[in-house]
């Protein structure tokens, strides 16, 4: 009797030789995805702000929440002045994986602080004082974010809410501590800002990770 030896799926299958394709890790298909990057954007209502996303590992790798900061300060003769902006959101990436084509909504808040060091008082005099006030919108947006290790992106959107051209705070006498009133000064334009809402536009850079 001659034994035979031959290749078929029984013979693999006695012999412990039946060879899988090798299973592949849901996260290791998408390899290529940047979950995280940070980098700058110029435009406005800001003239630049630092930021970082994240895209998440789950919903198919569409959805990424991020947050934005910018703060700067400026004087004059009247007034020393600090503006701050904070942003956070999430995008959703229309047809790729975290890149491409996106819309964004967000809350936030751009906080206007100055210490007024030469107002005119109803009683003729001068005074002083600090006045806050925030500028808080919801934003909808578009954009465009390129792959890769270094990204660019573009954005267009509008802030909706209502916006107040003035401060108002509580002002000192400079001759006569005991003596306050009310006051109110004008917040400096900011570009594409008015009372019913704010445009956003910007342009940025970055790396991701």
């Amino acid at each position: 009797m001659v034994p035979l030896f031959g290749h078929s799926n029984n013979n693999k299958e006695v012999f412990g030789f039946v060879a899988y394709p090798p299973e592949k890790d849901s996260l290791s298909v998408e390899y290529d995805i940047k979950r995280v990057s940070a980098g700058l954007k110029f435009g406005f209502p800001y003239m630049a702000v630092v930021g970082a996303q994240y895209t998440l590992p789950f919903f198919d790798n569409h959805f990424a929440p991020y947050f934005d900061y910018s703060q700067y300060s400026y004087e004059d003769f009247n007034k020393e002045s600090e503006f701050r902006f904070s942003e956070w959101g999430i995008s959703y990436f229309i047809k790729e994986k975290g890149k491409g084509l996106y819309l964004g909504v967000s809350h936030s808040n751009l906080s206007y602080n100055a210490n007024f060091m030469n107002i005119t008082l109803k009683n003729g005099s001068r005074g002083f004082g600090i006045g806050e006030v925030d500028l808080r919108t919801t934003n909808l947006r578009l954009g465009l974010k390129t792959g890769g290790i270094f990204y660019f992106r573009i954005e267009m959107g509008y802030g909706f809410g209502n916006l107040p051209k003035a401060v108002t705070f509580r002002a000192t006498d400079n001759s006569d501590p005991n003596h306050t009133e009310l006051a109110s000064e004008d917040i400096p334009g900011i570009n594409g800002v008015s009372e019913s809402g704010m445009l956003v536009g910007n342009i940025g850079f970055g790396i991701a990770f």
